[in-house]
């Protein structure tokens, strides 16, 4: 039990900033991408199974899916390149051969060969130049022939394979030198007669070489089109010409992959064939997968085969796998496969612990004005009222129940697979032990035993490949954010190594980019805890650098939307976070921090992202004080900026920021709306405090500053035409976001248009004239009118009625000082 409460209090720190607010519009991450993940550590065989990592939903769904690719290093291709320049002469350049077999289109190919054309599209190319000696005619026939045969495949990707047969998989298309697109029975009547041509190809070849080339492409061809008469049956040719799955011929391993798709082979043969392919050929990985099932007579295959079958199937399960893992090694513990097996356990793990704790702790952030921090005692009066979701209310603390069982059985089962590690490890060598050495000290972590971590990170060899070197240095940061001051020298040294070299070492792989996401999330979150939001906000805005790198929408050049935004002005996302929590105190260490000349490294590295300018966040301290009521201090700071700030691109000022803030929006028809005011917030600030100034001195002009006060003020609110006085951002969704009493004081006056209303209501006690009071009188009433939307909005009865009343006490009020006041009917008849 100390344990689970260990790893909750720690896993709640990790992704306490974790969860991003939503935009109204735009990007929305999957929650692939919301996971954390902080263990990506990986051996160089594991990378062709990529698309078997563990994920929330993202794998499964792939396995439907016909033309994934899991050789992403072109092993296979490089393989068959090699098989080819291992027949040429000295002169043939093994990437001629690549260039020609895989970055050749079939129709380029055809058109030089009739054309004879071969310098104009292959100038240079040895392998072609090889081709065309007369010696070796016979294998240029070939290329022409498989050339022929790419032609035929769907897309024309010579890596694609047809898995369904012509009964079952629909219209077919064939690509031409004219782009012309034919139906099902002429392409498979073209397919069926390069079959005879392969057929007759095949038994007159006289080397070995191109009789496998050619049996390949026979037996391809077999299961794409069926049994022709004259023509052997596809089991018959393989066993012909190949007689098994040889790890060190790839048109072996390839042929035997419809070898065992064929209908007439034996059920044991089949599952053999699958695994040998699967164990051989990076690229037939994932059909393998997608046609194994667990239907299979283990008697009927070896230990190592039996071993290789468990891994096929346990990358399907997204449960629990480590049964499956401990028989897998038992059968064969030099199974190459058992690594991988591990690395999804633990983000397996990963994904239970921490999600949970992500998607039902922290959906809710108190750092946005617009959440509820009265959120508990509002869902106490919610369930007064509305009795009959109690029994909802019990199956959530059902729910919650079973979640707190099974985080304490996913901590034993941590520990199940913590065990079987330690036997691994002890039965390793090189870079395997590397791999299972980082992985314990990862559990380690995981388990709050950093005396662990340290010891199992000390087995690491400093010459352990790249993924291992960068979940090190991960896990250095991490020991050392749990046991350090994370404000002193020390810990900023031990960071800076080791965050610098994860960033040499970080491959492009945008897994690894959500490593440093999540960790630096982490530490954003510690800084808080420590009060040190400064710190806190510039590790979060940091940690958003990685999460923007996340998928494959993004790139690191000229057309990385992320960081072109920053190109054109100050944006609102490098003042999200110091707008939700910071204090005027924090701003103040903001800008100096960013005027600072001799930065510490530490500081360096918090000051190295896309930041707004200093104005920026001078604009956002005058903004503060402006939410706070002290003018002086919100008149000082504008004035401090290039008074031209806010009429420029910046935080899109100049497109919201253009009307008379002292003309009310909606006294004015739309039509007549004027957008090329020339807005400065210092001369408006000053205005506000001369006003007041000059209503306290001069009562005789009072109530005409007060009305001009109010209508300020009004605009300053949710409703009006200055909004950006207050909020970087305006969204219909603000009405639906919280209820008023779980506002602060100054959310509440910027929904209600608070301050205006108290300037119109003294200015109607000390109207002098009926011109005064109507016009208050209808402000008041379309204040009313917008304050009973919102709490109606809200489903705050008590507010709205009162509210309502009002409104409907002003409604009279103004019709009946229309009339008094003919010269105001023309003004009041423009309100929308």
């Amino acid at each position: 039990m100390k344990s689970r409460i260990y790893i909750t209090l720690f896993l709640s720190n990790i992704l306490l900033l974790l969860a991003q607010p939503m935009n109204s519009c735009g990007y929305y991450e999957s929650e692939a991408d919301f996971r954390a993940m902080m263990f990506r550590a990986t051996l160089p065989g594991m990378r062709s199974m990529g698309p078997f990592n563990y994920t929330m939903s993202s794998v499964y769904y792939r396995l439907t899916y016909d033309g994934l690719n899991t050789d992403i290093n072109e092993n296979d291709r490089y393989r068959n390149c090699s098989e080819w320049l291992a027949i040429c002469d000295k002169s043939v350049v093994l990437e001629d051969i690549y260039t020609t077999q895989y970055n050749t289109d079939g129709r380029l190919f055809m058109k030089a060969f009739r054309n004879n054309a071969w310098e104009e599209n292959f100038f240079g190319n040895t392998f072609i130049q090889f081709l065309l000696k007369k010696e070796n005619k016979d294998l240029l026939d070939y290329m022409i022939f498989a050339k022929n045969m790419e032609l035929t495949e769907v897309g024309g990707n010579s890596r694609f394979e047809e898995w369904d047969s012509p009964s079952t998989y629909g219209q077919y298309y064939y690509r031409s030198e004219s782009h012309e697109n034919i139906g099902d029975d002429a392409r498979s009547k073209i397919k069926k007669e390069l079959l005879r041509t392969a057929w007759k190809d095949l038994n007159a070849a006289s080397s070995r070489f191109l009789q496998q080339r050619y049996a390949f492409q026979v037996c391809r061809l077999l299961y794409q089109v069926g049994q022709l008469p004259g023509i052997d049956p596809l089991d018959v040719v393989y066993n012909k010409y190949f007689g098994k799955v040889d790890p060190n011929n790839l048109m072996s391993i390839w042929a035997g992959l419809f070898r065992a798709m064929w209908t007439s082979v034996d059920e044991n043969d089949r599952y053999r064939y699958f695994i040998q392919v699967f164990s051989n050929s990076d690229e037939k990985k994932f059909r393998c997968v997608q046609l194994f099932t667990d239907g299979y007579n283990p008697e009927s295959l070896t230990n190592p085969e039996q071993s290789v079958a468990i891994v096929m199937e346990s990358v399907k399960n997204p449960g629990r796998a480590l049964e499956q893992i401990c028989k897998a090694y038992s059968l064969d513990k030099q199974n190459k496969f058992i690594p991988f097996l591990i690395l999804r356990e633990i983000n397996k793990l990963e994904d239970w612990l921490i999600t949970p704790l992500f998607y039902d702790k922290f959906s809710y952030s108190n750092s946005d004005p617009f959440h509820c921090a009265y959120y508990d005692s509002w869902m106490e009066e919610y369930k007064r009222e509305h009795p009959e979701d109690v029994q909802e209310e019990q199956e959530d603390e059902t729910t919650k129940q079973l979640q707190a069982e099974n985080l304490l059985t996913d901590q034993q089962y941590m520990d199940q697979l913590k065990s079987l590690l330690i036997q691994v490890l002890s039965e390793s060598k090189g870079e395997t032990k590397d791999f299972y050495a980082i992985s314990l000290a990862h559990i380690s972590l995981l388990q709050e035993n950093a005396i662990e971590a340290k010891k199992y990170l000390s087995m690491v060899s400093d010459k352990a490949n790249p993924t291992i070197q960068l979940q090190k240095k991960l896990e250095t940061i991490w020991i050392a954010i749990k046991t350090q001051d994370i404000e002193s020298d020390a810990f900023q040294s031990v960071f800076l190594k080791n965050i610098t070299d994860m960033e040499k070492v970080s491959t492009p792989d945008y897994e690894n980019k959500q490593m440093l996401y999540t960790l630096i999330s982490s530490l954003s979150t510690e800084y808080y805890k420590k009060n040190n939001r400064v710190y806190g906000n510039l590790m979060r805005l940091k940690s958003d650098v990685y999460r923007h790198s996340i998928g494959n929408w993004w790139s690191e050049g000229e057309n990385d939307w992320y960081i072109r935004e920053y190109r054109t002005g100050d944006v609102y996302s490098s003042l999200e976070y110091f707008d939700k929590n910071a204090t005027i105190a924090d701003m103040d260490i903001m800008i100096d921090l960013l005027e600072k000349k001799n930065k510490s490294p530490f500081e360096e590295y918090l000051c190295a992202q896309p930041l707004g300018s200093v104005n920026a966040y001078k604009d956002l301290k005058g903004t503060l004080a402006f939410r706070n009521n002290d003018l002086q201090l919100a008149y000082t700071t504008f004035a401090s900026m290039p008074q031209d700030y806010w009429n420029s691109n910046h935080l899109s000022f100049s497109t919201y920021l253009n009307e008379d803030p002292f003309v009310p929006k909606g006294l004015r028809a739309n039509k007549y709306r004027r957008f090329d005011y020339h807005f400065n917030k210092a001369d408006f600030v000053k205005e506000l405090i001369d006003l007041e100034k000059q209503a306290s001195s001069d009562k005789s002009k009072a109530v005409d500053c007060y009305i001009k006060l109010g209508n300020a003020y009004f605009n300053t609110s949710y409703w009006g035409n200055a909004w950006m006085m207050i909020r970087y951002g305006s969204d219909t969704g603000d009405l639906y976001y919280s209820r008023i009493d779980c506002l602060p004081q100054w959310m509440r006056d910027y929904m209600t248009a608070g301050i205006a209303r108290n300037y119109y209501e003294k200015a109607l006690k000390d109207a002098v004239n009926d011109e005064q009071r109507a016009y208050v009188l209808v402000m008041l009433s379309y204040i009313h009118r917008h304050c009973y939307e919102f709490l109606n909005a809200e489903k705050d009865k008590t507010l709205a009625l009162e509210y309502g009343t009002r409104f409907s006490r002003y409604n009279q009020t103004k019709a009946f000082r229309m009339y008094e006041c003919p010269g105001l009917r023309h003004f009041l008849s423009s309100i929308k």
